[in-house]
C-alpha cells in the first residue's frame, strides 16, 4: 500500500535526484547493518586464519613469562607497573591486526550500499529523540515490527545454523574428553573456527535478503506525491505559466527580428495564400540566395503586407513557395535543388526593376524546375 503524506495524498512516484540529493545531505542513505556484520565475521575469521597461530603464541608467551615474576618484583610498584604495560602493550599488538581489520569492515560495509556520506544533522540535537510520546510511537510502529519479526527471524536461522553446526561436529566434540591437554585445545580451536564458519554462514543468507530490502524501504520512504513533483518542479525551473510567457516573448521577439528583414529581401514568393517566404541574394557575401522570412497563414499575410509597403515584388508560385517553406530554416541557404527554379525568380525580378516602360514586361516561366522530392 502506498505511504500517505500529508493532505490525504499518496506517495506514488519515485524520487527525484534533487529528492535524493537532500536526503544524502541529511545522511538519510540506505544502509545494512547485517552487510557490516558479514563483512566483521569474516574479515576477522581470515585474520585468526592467517595470523592466529602468531598471535595465541604471543599471548601464550606473555602469561608464561609474567606468572613468573620474582617476589622483588612482585613488591615494588613501580616494577609492578612496567610489567602491566608490557603486558597491555602485546595484547594490543596481537589484537592490531584483528581491530585494523575490524575497522576497514566496519567502514567498508557502510559505504557499500549507500556510499559515503557525512551530514552534520545527524549529529545535531533533535527533541523527538527524548520526547518520551514519540518514542512510544517509535515502539509500537509498523517498522518496529518488522524489525522484531526481522530479529526473531535472525535468531531462528543462527540458532539452526548452530545446531547443525553442533551435530555434524558431535563426535569430535565428545572425543575431546579423552584427548591429552595440548592436543585437545588444538582440537577445540580447530573445532570451534569450523563452527563460527558455519553459524557465520546463516549471517550472509541474512544479508542477501536484508540488503535489497533496505534499498527498497529507503526508496520507499522517499516516495513523493504528484503534488511535491509539481512543488519541485516549479521551485528548479519556474512555473509553467512563467515558462510559457517567457517562451511567447521570445517567440515574439524572434518574429520581430525576422519582419524586419523583409523590406531587404530581393522577392517574396507565395502560395498565394497560406504559405510566403522572402528571398535575399547578394553575390558579393552569399553563395546562395538566402531565406530572411517565412510564415504560414497570419504570418504569411504580414510579409505580404510589408512586402508592399516597401516595394518589394511580391509573385505567386505555389509550388516554389512549399518547397522554400518546408525545405528551408530561417536566415540559412537554400537547397541545391531549387537553385535553377530561384534563380529564374530572381533574373525575373531584376529584369522588371530595369525594364524600360516602353517595351514588353519579362515574363516568369510557367512551370519553375523543382524536383519531385523538394515537392511538397
Amino acid at each position: 500500500m502506498a505511504q500517505e503524506a500529508s493532505g490525504g495524498q499518496e506517495k506514488t512516484e519515485q524520487a527525484t535526484a534533487k529528492r535524493l540529493d537532500e536526503a544524502r545531505e541529511r545522511g538519510q542513505i540506505a544502509r545494512s547493518r547485517e552487510l557490516t556484520t558479514v563483512l566483521l565475521l569474516f574479515a576477522a575469521a581470515g585474520v585468526l586464519w592467517g595470523a592466529g597461530d602468531d598471535v595465541v603464541a604471543v599471548l601464550r608467551q606473555s602469561m608464561q613469562s609474567n606468572f613468573d615474576v620474582s617476589r622483588h618484583l612482585r613488591l615494588n610498584d613501580a616494577d609492578v607497573l612496567a610489567i602491566t604495560g608490557q603486558v597491555l602493550t602485546d595484547v594490543l599488538i596481537c589484537l592490531a591486526p584483528f581491530l585494523g581489520v575490524a575497522a576497514i569492515a566496519s567502514v567498508a560495509g557502510s559505504v557499500a550500499l549507500g556510499g559515503w556520506a557525512f551530514s552534520s544533522d545527524a549529529l545535531g540535537f533533535k527533541w523527538n529523540r527524548i520526547d518520551p510520546l514519540a518514542g512510544i510511537g517509535r515502539l509500537v510502529s509498523m517498522r518496529s515490527l518488522t524489525e522484531l519479526l526481522k530479529a526473531f527471524a535472525k535468531f531462528m536461522l543462527l540458532l539452526g545454523f548452530g545446531l547443525v553446526a553442533v551435530w555434524h561436529e558431535a563426535p569430535e566434540i565428545l572425543a575431546l574428553g579423552r584427548m591429552p591437554l595440548a592436543a585437545g585445545i588444538a582440537a577445540t580451536t580447530a573445532l570451534s573456527f569450523k563452527a563460527f564458519l558455519i553459524v557465520s554462514g546463516g549471517t550472509v543468507l541474512i544479508a542477501l535478503f536484508d540488503v535489497p530490502f533496505q534499498k527498497w524501504d529507503h526508496a520507499r520512504q522517499l516516495k513523493m506525491t504528484r503534488q511535491e513533483l509539481r512543488e519541485e518542479s516549479k521551485e528548479s525551473d519556474g512555473s509553467p505559466e512563467v515558462k510559457a510567457k517567457i517562451r511567447g516573448m521570445q517567440h515574439e521577439l524572434a518574429r520581430r527580428r525576422m519582419m524586419e528583414q523583409v523590406p531587404l529581401a530581393d522577392v517574396v514568393v507565395t502560395n498565394p495564400e497560406h504559405y510566403a517566404v522572402a528571398l535575399k541574394f547578394d553575390p558579393a557575401t552569399m553563395s546562395a540566395p538566402r531565406l530572411v522570412a517565412k510564415g504560414a497563414d497570419r504570418v504569411a499575410l504580414r510579409i505580404r503586407e510589408l512586402a508592399r509597403e516597401s516595394g518589394v515584388t511580391v509573385l505567386e508560385a505555389p509550388p516554389l513557395a512549399r518547397a522554400v517553406y518546408h525545405t528551408t530554416k530561417l536566415n540559412h541557404e537554400i537547397p541545391a535543388g531549387l537553385y535553377v527554379a530561384v534563380a529564374q525568380v530572381l533574373a525575373y525580378v531584376f529584369q522588371l526593376k530595369r525594364r524600360d516602360p516602353l517595351r514588353p514586361a519579362p515574363q516568369l516561366p510557367a512551370e519553375l524546375p523543382i524536383p519531385p522530392e523538394l515537392r511538397f
